[in-house]
């Protein structure tokens, strides 16, 4: 630790509680830095000291002030190079700079993200839209922490915000009458999108930036690289979705399996969104969206098919098994079927026949067919 001028200013060096150095300059409230002298520069070390060693040191107190609008960009960056869906992560990030512009990243306190959620509802922002916006805000401090931006954070503010409450929305799965019909209506182009999405449980981020490299003929696998969760999966080619992978394989230049009609790949910005709306107006089926293909793809592996979580989990990319178990009760059909079953079972059975006299006397007078004493 010392003390040391430099352009006529006294700075003291010692070492954070965490072991990095620390250059900080003597200021004294209402005092011109001129007529700071060395004397106030060893009486601010010797606080310092004192409050290293009584554990009472705050760091963020010292710390240079981080403009949000400096560490948004930084998680842009990062996320460019590393988050899948990167237009819909800048989406967000372009919502939150419309609010924390001007404010110092180490200053924004839970009680900022609360006036965050209040603003946004008032704009007729959805509360999972509110939700994922507030996600990306957790995350880019959590990066700023661990040290993975260029500035570097001590501490995430926010650690206690709690997101909006959202009702579980009933998942759409689709029978196959529906699917045919989707399917009939979707343009040549759109055929093989839908089906893909719908024999392989693919996302549509997945679908899009699918490129032939990662398509393996010989095999019949679709081995999956980019993903949600950075992690790579197969998943087998069915014959019918093969058919149509070998004609686009044929009279394609470009290194995207799905490309728009133009032969420019897909981003979330030029998705196929249009065509979808189109084939399901078509089709006359509602309330549907292109991830309800997902949920099908899934609900028929484990309410139909009885595959075991795990072979779902390899297919689907999912790591928690608790979002799996969301499935088992998505499919009405089969959940009629098994209560149906079980009266049916009870019909047939002989219960009678265990029943004792007490027991017989008793059911008659609920039925009213003996008189009470």
């Amino acid at each position: 630790m010392a003390i040391y001028k430099k352009n006529n200013r006294w700075y003291i060096d010692y070492y954070l509680p965490n072991g990095k150095r620390k250059r900080e300059v003597v200021s004294i409230d209402g005092v011109d830095p001129s007529k700071i002298n060395r004397e106030d520069a060893k009486k601010a070390l010797s606080i310092r000291k004192a409050e290293i060693a009584q554990g009472k040191f705050e760091i963020e107190r010292i710390e240079k002030p981080i403009p949000f609008e400096h560490l948004a960009p930084m998680y842009i960056e990062w996320a460019k190079e590393n988050h899948i869906a990167f237009e819909r992560e800048k989406t967000a990030v372009n919502a939150l700079l419309s609010y924390f512009k001007g404010k110092n990243a180490n200053s924004i306190s839970v009680w900022h993200t609360e006036k965050y959620k209040s603003k946004r509802k008032t704009e007729g922002k959805m509360p999972s839209t509110i939700n994922k916006e507030l996600g990306v805000l957790r995350l880019m401090y959590n990066l700023a922490v661990k040290g993975h931006l260029r500035h570097k954070l001590n501490k995430n503010p926010i650690n206690e915000m709690k997101l909006l409450k959202i009702p579980n929305k009933k998942r759409r799965v689709l029978n196959d009458l529906e699917f045919h019909e989707l399917y009939s209506a979707c343009p040549l182009h759109l055929k093989p999108i839908v089906l893909c999405a719908y024999t392989t449980g693919m996302r549509r981020s997945e679908i899009s930036k699918l490129r032939w490299e990662n398509v393996d003929f010989r095999t019949k696998y679709i081995h999956l690289e980019e993903t949600k969760n950075n992690e790579t999966r197969s998943i087998p080619i069915n014959d019918l979705l093969l058919e149509h992978l070998l004609k686009l394989h044929e009279t394609t230049t470009s290194e995207y399996v799905f490309t728009r009609p133009d032969g420019k790949p897909y981003t979330a910005r030029t998705s196929w969104r249009y065509l979808w709306l189109k084939a399901l107006r078509e089709s006359g089926i509602k309330d549907l969206r292109f991830h309800d293909l997902r949920h099908t793809f899934i609900s028929r592996l484990i309410v139909d098919e009885k595959e075991d979580f795990a072979t779902v989990m390899s297919l689907s990319g999912h790591k928690d098994i608790r979002m799996l178990k969301h499935y088992s009760h998505t499919h009405e059909d089969a959940k009629k079927a098994a209560v149906e079953k079980l009266g049916e079972r009870i019909k047939s059975s002989t219960m009678d026949t265990y029943l004792d006299t007490s027991d017989k006397i008793a059911i008659k007078l609920a039925e009213g067919n003996i008189k009470k004493l």
